[in-house]
């Protein structure tokens, strides 16, 4: 039976943008390219980038007066890009990037929770997570505090978001570490596969993207920002809700 978001214990909270006062430029003629890498179901690659933050940035970009384009590339890619100046914004870039990367951190997009898979006959909650076998996605590991633990984990298997959910339900890993709204979208697409799991009551760890933007971007930044200040766009939500529990 397909279970609902609200069963599976989530929120999913996407405020619409302040209506602007003002625009950032005066010519919408402008066009400013924005980059992220392929980030399902945030950012979709394809002929038109589509997902959930894209649909956000071409909003937001539309609202400082400015054309959006959107391509999609391999992070080391979309950062050297921007680096250069051939890309104006990387509108997924976390927080703690910008000295590394040489950007303008400018204002917080997506506030993101990475939540805990286990199997709905063994369950784990979030402090759980040390001493098991975990299937970690898309080849990266969830930050700092993570990457100083390693050694406290029993194993770590680096897979898709798709297979971490077949490993959970197969029992192949204790648990899994996925981002709230792949998992919810995954689930929502597989809910033979959901029916198996068990979420973590408590988020494992929130994260914070930002748009962040080129050292050579078209944007007029004096102008953005004053337009931020009046408008007040607020950042896609996906975390737990704990009332649902």
């Amino acid at each position: 039976m397909l279970r609902t978001l609200g069963s599976l214990g989530f929120l999913l909270v996407i405020p619409f943008l302040t209506p602007s006062t003002g625009h950032a430029s005066d010519d919408n003629s402008i066009e400013i390219i924005a980059s992220c890498s392929p980030w399902p179901p945030y950012v979709v690659d394809g002929a038109k980038p589509g997902g959930i933050l894209v649909e956000y940035v071409e909003e937001l970009l539309t609202s400082f007066g400015y054309k959006p384009k959107i391509e999609v590339y391999p992070w080391k890619r979309a950062i050297d890009a921007a680096q250069d100046g051939a890309i104006d914004v990387i509108f997924c870039a976390e927080s703690g990037q910008a000295n590394a990367y040489g950007l303008n951190y400018e204002f917080p997009i997506l506030i993101s929770d990475t939540i805990l898979l286990s199997h709905r006959e063994f369950p784990l909650d979030a402090g759980q997570l040390w001493d098991h076998r975990i299937a970690v996605g898309a080849g990266y590991w969830y930050g700092d505090v993570f990457e100083s633990r390693r050694k406290d984990v029993e194993t770590i298997e680096v897979v898709d978001d798709l297979t971490i959910l077949r490993m959970v339900a197969s029992k192949r890993a204790d648990a899994g570490l996925m981002e709230k709204a792949v998992a919810d979208n995954l689930i929502l697409t597989y809910p033979e596969l959901g029916d198996m799991l068990h979420i973590s009551r408590q988020p494992v760890a929130t994260q914070t993207f930002y748009f962040a933007t080129s050292p050579e971007t078209k944007i007029n930044i004096r102008s953005l920002r004053r337009h931020l200040a009046v408008a007040k766009p607020l950042p896609i939500m996906q975390q737990i809700n704990p009332d649902t529990f």
